[in-house]
């Protein structure tokens, strides 16, 4: 083909190209300008051919890009999950909730709770080698480190503990009596040092519930609260987080909206604080500390407040959640539910269930301690798939799923 046909040839070209957008003008007047140019038939064909199939695939390859699915949620990276063993090597179930589902953290645990055998820590050495090794199993399988976290709230509620090597803890109830401040921060920062040597990054704790109840059988008898009275037990939660920070370590404020005032452990069963709450009261702490920057993350409780949500407790209630801790606290921090296999859960709801509707209600990271006497290998399967399919029956948003995973990011970005 000469200088002059290839002109018109791109001349042609050019306005089938321009033409394209109409599908029945289209043909007619392409082929009808390259017979008043004088481009043979042939020749015209093939232009038209070239524009439609250069069309086509353009219009193909947007299609494609359009309905390509978008990743799957990593919806399990919202699960802290609880385990048996004290080692990595040759522990399927580790390699399967690490490798496998990839959960975003595990919990630590000395002892399996019913039975009172060891659980996951024998000793310094041990946990230390343990955390490690996960770790590097984490950043192998999923390409980022796992919250490590467990309660070591001080006194009674230590998982590392005298009886593997550790070295004794005063109890809140015991420093807030002292009402040495200095002295709190002072202690918590040796705590925190022990936890960081032991691969503990997340510290489920402090209590900050008001002890409004002293004969409350939860927290209260058993020395976990600082204070009946809020100002001192911001005081001493504050220093026992900045001396948690010292190392490093993250803290969770609990039990939201407080479990100071109930007459029940919600351990045990369905915990009703409807007739003793002290609302005003015992959400102070929480509102100074979400006020001061302190809040690394904040704990619910399975506590029912029909005041509240006459429906559901705190941890599934979206009024409590969404209204209370994100509304009128302004908190935008991560919240973890309480252990979604206790009593005042477990009893009224199935773990599937409940784990949608934590998340439901504004929860972002769900707790799967697996420390009874009846543990299910599977649990952690379980809730991954009931909220997969609870995003595809459209009963849980799959905003609010991405939501909670970008601010369990942001916390994990915290860690040191």
């Amino acid at each position: 083909m000469g200088s002059m046909s290839w002109s018109l040839y791109r001349s042609v070209l050019r306005f089938c190209h321009a033409f394209r957008g109409n599908p029945r003008a289209f043909p007619r007047d392409c082929m009808r300008l390259g017979a008043t140019l004088g481009i043979p038939r042939v020749a015209a064909v093939a232009t038209l051919l070239l524009v439609v199939i250069v069309e086509g695939c353009a219009v193909t390859a947007e299609t494609a890009a359009a309905r390509k699915p978008p990743p799957p949620l990593p919806v399990a990276e919202l699960l802290l999950v609880g385990f048996g063993g004290t080692q990595v090597e040759g522990n399927e179930e580790l390699q399967s909730l690490v490798c496998d589902i990839k959960v975003g953290g595990l919990i630590l645990f000395e002892r399996q709770g019913g039975t009172g055998e060891p659980r996951n820590i024998l000793g310094p050495e041990q946990v230390h080698q343990l955390t490690s090794d996960l770790q590097a199993l984490a950043m192998k399988c999923a390409g980022r480190p796992l919250f490590i976290a467990a309660d070591n709230e001080g006194g009674l509620v230590m998982r590392l503990s005298t009886r593997v090597g550790y070295l004794p803890t005063p109890a809140p109830r015991a420093l807030g009596e002292a009402g040495d401040v200095a002295a709190t921060e002072l202690e918590a920062r040796r705590m925190a040092a022990t936890l960081r040597e032991a691969g503990i990054n997340w510290n489920l704790a402090p209590v900050v519930d008001v002890a409004v109840n002293p004969l409350n059988p939860a927290v209260v008898t058993l020395g976990r609260t600082f204070s009946s009275d809020p100002d001192r037990v911001i005081a001493h939660a504050r220093a026992f987080i900045l001396g948690m920070h010292e190392a490093g370590v993250l803290t969770s404020l609990k039990h939201f909206p407080g479990h100071g005032s109930s007459r029940r452990d919600s351990h045990l069963g369905f915990t009703d604080v409807s007739d003793t709450a002290r609302l005003r009261i015992e959400l102070a702490p929480f509102r100074a500390l979400i006020a001061a920057g302190l809040a690394d993350s904040v704990m619910t409780a399975h506590v029912f407040n029909r005041g509240l949500d006459p429906w559901d407790p705190a941890t599934l209630s979206r009024f409590t959640v969404q209204r209370v801790l994100r509304g009128w606290l302004h908190y935008d921090g991560v919240a973890v539910s309480d252990d979604l296999l206790m009593g005042a859960i477990a009893q009224h709801y199935g773990l599937e269930d409940a784990a949608v509707l934590a998340l439901g209600a504004g929860v972002d990271v769900l707790l799967i301690a697996q420390n009874s006497d009846k543990v299910d290998d599977r649990a952690a399967e379980r809730v991954v798939a009931a909220i997969t399919r609870a995003i595809a029956a459209g009963t849980l948003s799959e905003s609010r799923v991405r939501e909670a995973v970008a601010r369990v990011d942001t916390l994990r970005a915290k860690l040191k």
